[in-house]
């Protein structure tokens, strides 16, 4: 069957009964075309109207019959395009095409009509494959803000053949692209910049104007808590970058929300920006999803293309273009019903895992008052038991991610109850591990007849997490840990395998290479899993510490007999204290 026959299956005369309308419909159906559409033709076979499934029931209802003929039905001033339309063309045109009819229903058509030069129907498009066509034809990404999020998904779209152009006001950033230099520690993707930097992937200072593409990952940073008064997100960065893009928005473009924001922001925030920067509307003339970020530092690039991409939409047609871009990256796409739902959905992953770990923290503090060690407990809580599986606890749950997102929740249930949230709960109990480690250091460091002012504390293991290895030390435990240290007049020194030097020291900790810096110290503490401390020379540590020395470690790297073994020392977990000193200080 030739293309043109096809198309004739959904061709209807106008003199046609309501009841030949739908055979016709079904049968070209079943033939492979798109459903809910008729294409009404007079003799010479040219298009003069259309006929929608809202039409026929917008019609049976008024006149509560079903007596019709195709001409009394149909909207004689259909919407096409001629078949020497590209779809940057239609995209642009059709706005102002429904506009021009009067249509104010913030809904893009579903189905775009092309027809020949003598106004004869050629072909029905899916708008949603539109999309698809066009972002594949174009393939002009903007990504606003090159932080973490943003320079990776940057540097992965690039990596997918799609033309992407990294905006960031922080001149520094987008220097270092251009010099092809990565600031970002992520495993695998500094073979891929090098390969994209100044081909596919370019950075610059000024909006560019001619993106089909604007995905906003800027930051949304909270405050510090400070006694009862709850931190609150800041939204600055997410409106400026909004006011951005808005100023070279086009009819057509796509614009996702990537940044991890309060409930309803993308709505009530980014898109009323949009649309006064822009004079455009939102759903008619451009299109708006929230898709969040859901990758883990440290595997991002891996679970970029593998991680089904939760999508979110200011109305459908929004969400298919969304996934028309992400179906290149991912092979899961997750449509949700709202902006509101996958806003929702990001901000559950992040506060659940926040909230189960300060399960197993705080139950480290209580077992603390027997010297139980919780890890060995959990793991054994743990074996063979099917339901319910328990998470080891840690000195503090830090990363750019988990420290904040409950309190961005917590933001937005507060509005509705002025009681305190279980997202707060949560998080202060994690934030209270600081405090829990390091009096409890400073307390053996007492019974050992030490002062915090003469003693030397080496932190190992400053990145927030070590496993997948990071060099992120952005709202770090053990950066936390290192200042309350400091605070309490000890002589703090860091090192990680991972972090660059300089950023540790922009946190305020003094940087120094492993074993050379255990020399002279007073007690060391492991403070994130990285396997590269797994595979230490005990004895020779407990070598070239003070006496006693005094191990503390947070994530149970080693075995309590192999530490007692390799020499006096004072072993600590987060739950208990041991020794193998002959005069105990314990």
């Amino acid at each position: 069957m030739t293309t043109k026959t096809i198309i004739e299956t959904l061709c209807v005369g106008p003199e046609q009964q309501l009841i030949e309308v739908l055979r016709q419909l079904d049968e070209a159906v079943q033939e492979g075309l798109p459903g809910g559409i008729a294409l009404v033709t007079n003799k010479a076979g040219q298009l003069i109207g259309t006929i929608t499934d809202g039409d026929i029931r917008r019609a049976s209802l008024d006149k509560r019959s079903f007596e019709f003929t195709a001409a009394e039905l149909m909207n004689p001033d259909p919407i096409f395009f001629t078949n020497d339309y590209s779809f940057r063309r239609i995209l642009e045109e059709l706005p102002q095409e429904l506009e021009r009819r009067g249509r104010k229903s913030k809904k893009f058509l579903s189905k775009v009509i092309l027809v020949d030069a003598e106004k004869r129907p050629s072909r029905i498009i899916e708008y949603h494959q539109l999309w698809e066509q066009r972002v594949a034809s174009h393939r002009h990404i903007v990504v606003v803000g090159l932080g973490y999020v943003g320079f990776t998904l940057a540097t992965v779209l690039a990596d997918q053949g799609f033309q992407t152009t990294g905006f960031d006001v922080d001149k520094r950033k987008v220097d270092a692209i251009d010099r092809a230099e990565t600031y970002i520690h992520e495993r695998g993707l500094e073979e891929i910049f090098l390969r994209q930097a100044g081909k596919n992937l370019k950075a610059t200072t000024n909006i560019p104007e001619t993106g089909d593409v604007y995905i906003i990952s800027v930051g949304t940073p909270v405050g510090k808590p400070s006694g009862d008064k709850m931190p609150a997100p800041n939204l600055s960065a997410l409106e400026a970058a909004a006011r951005s893009v808005g100023s070279v928005l086009r009819s057509g473009n796509l614009v996702i929300l990537r940044s991890t924001v309060p409930i309803g922001a993308t709505r009530e925030i980014v898109l009323p920006i949009l649309e006064q920067e822009s004079g455009l509307i939102g759903g008619l003339d451009f299109h708006l999803s929230f898709a969040p970020e859901r990758t883990a530092e440290g595997k991002a690039v891996k679970e970029l293309r593998e991680l089904p991409q939760i999508i979110g939409g200011l109305n459908e047609e929004s969400v298919e273009a969304t996934a028309a871009l992400f179906r290149d990256l991912t092979p899961t796409i997750v449509r949700v019903n709202s902006l509101e739902q996958a806003e929702i959905a990001k901000l559950l992953n992040n506060t659940f895992r926040d909230l189960v770990f300060s399960y197993a923290n705080e139950m480290a503090q209580l077992a603390s008052h027997y010297n139980v060690d919780i890890v060995e407990t959990i793991k054994a809580a743990n074996q063979g038991y099917p339901r319910n599986r328990i998470p080891l606890p840690s000195p503090g749950v830090g990363g750019a991610c988990l420290t904040k997102d409950p309190y961005i929740l917590a933001s937005v249930a507060q509005k509705f109850s002025p009681a305190k949230t279980l997202f707060q709960q949560g998080r202060q109990i994690n934030e209270s591990m600081h405090d829990f480690v390091v009096d409890r250091v400073l307390a053996v460091l007492k019974k050992a007849g030490k002062s915090p002012e003469n003693c030397k504390i080496l932190i190992c293991g400053l990145a927030f997490k070590g496993e997948p290895e990071t060099g992120d030390v952005r709202n770090s435990s053990a950066v936390e840990v290192a200042k309350l240290f400091e605070q309490a007049g000890c002589k703090v020194v860091g090192h990680d395998p991972v972090a660059r030097k300089a950023e540790i020291l922009e946190e305020g900790v003094q940087p120094v290479d492993y074993p050379a810096a255990a020399e002279g110290a007073d007690a060391i503490l492991f403070l994130n899993n990285h396997r590269f401390y797994e595979g230490i020379d005990i004895p020779e540590l407990l070598g070239k510490l003070n006496s006693p020395a005094i191990l503390f470690d947070g994530w149970k790297l080693f075995n309590t007999d192999d530490v007692l073994n390799a020499g006096p020392c004072v072993y600590m977990g987060l739950s208990f204290v041991a020794s193998s000193l002959e005069d105990t200080i314990l």
